[in-house]
């Protein structure tokens, strides 16, 4: 179900960063991140964070408008696949304003809003990207993730999926729900994963292997973990569709959106990861003083674990 990608993609990946970066063509500088990795137990269940100053981000618009789109005609320079997609339907790009080196996204190349849903080809090149990467670079944990719909934390309307690399150490919570779970497609008579201690909606269905997958399955694993999610925002009667999606080989999690921000903070797939990103020190602090658990209830809902579904939910 996979697309093809060039056999030199990771060198790619790596000899275009490296040029694109020396000649100042992103905005990064790795050498002035600071980073804090730490755990927070909430119940009996303990979750990883890790909270980056990144003062680069400071150059970052807040929100794109479709006048000014950089993923219309990105620049020669951050393409490291032009065509991509069985009708060539996509580009594979660097993220201008990374947060690691490497940061990468897949852009539609015909615009397309980041309100609508996967749809399954979005789906079947993300996956191709991920097990792509997991096969060539396997030292480095590798995820992905949508922010859909003005409340996601998206920073630009023009579609795209982005995929980042966890930091060493890190142990992302979605890994330790799927832990003691068999791999099966949520449906009205087995809810999906989510575990009660945290303090927002969270819809989690772990994998089997990619391998054993058709086209098929994915989008049966994206759609009933959607309908939770739709569900979510309809009983909470949300002025808007949002939501995030992260994903790796192992699993996918959807997630509800009530708020693209806390204060002044920008919230995305990251930061529901436990990945809080600050463009300057009193962001910082904010999170610090105030609690995750507290910017996570903020942007998310009411956890739904143990309630069960209907032929009534979407």
């Amino acid at each position: 179900m996979f697309f093809p990608l060039p056999d030199n993609f990771f060198e790619l990946l790596h000899s275009r960063y490296d040029q694109a970066l020396a000649d100042g063509l992103m905005k990064f500088n790795g050498d002035d991140v600071k980073n804090e990795l730490l755990e927070v137990n909430l119940g009996n269940f303990t979750v990883n964070l890790q909270y980056s100053t990144i003062y680069s981000l400071m150059h970052r618009p807040e929100k794109g408008d479709f006048k000014a789109n950089p993923f219309e005609d990105p620049e020669p320079e951050l393409t490291i696949v032009e065509n991509f997609g069985d009708k060539n339907q996509f580009r594979i790009v660097y993220n201008k304003f990374p947060v690691i080196p490497r940061h990468i996204m897949l852009l539609t190349k015909q615009f397309k809003p980041q309100t609508t849903p996967l749809s399954p080809d979005e789906l079947v090149g993300s996956f191709t990207i991920l097990k792509k990467l997991e096969e060539v670079d396997p030292n480095n944990k590798w995820f992905g993730f949508y922010n859909c719909g003005e409340d996601s934390g998206a920073s630009q309307p023009h579609k795209h999926v982005q995929f980042m690399t966890l930091p060493e150490g890190f142990k992302a919570f979605p890994e330790t729900i799927i832990e003691k779970s068999d791999a099966f497609i949520p449906n009205t008579k087995r809810e999906p994963l989510q575990n009660a201690n945290l303090p927002f909606a969270h819809f989690i269905a772990k994998f089997p292997s990619l391998d054993d997958m058709v086209e098929e399955d994915l989008i049966m694993y994206f759609m009933s973990l959607l309908q939770r999610t739709l569900t979510v925002l309809r009983e909470n009667k949300s002025e808007s569709i949002s939501y995030n999606v992260v994903f790796t080989t192992d699993y996918m999690m959807i997630v509800p959106r009530s708020h693209g921000k806390y204060k002044d903070l920008g919230i995305n797939s990251c930061g529901i990861l436990g990945l809080f990103l600050f463009k300057n020190d009193e962001l910082l602090e904010t999170v610090k003083e105030d609690t995750p658990e507290a910017v996570w209830k903020s942007v998310g809902f009411p956890n739904t674990s143990g309630q069960e579904s209907d032929e009534y939910h979407y």
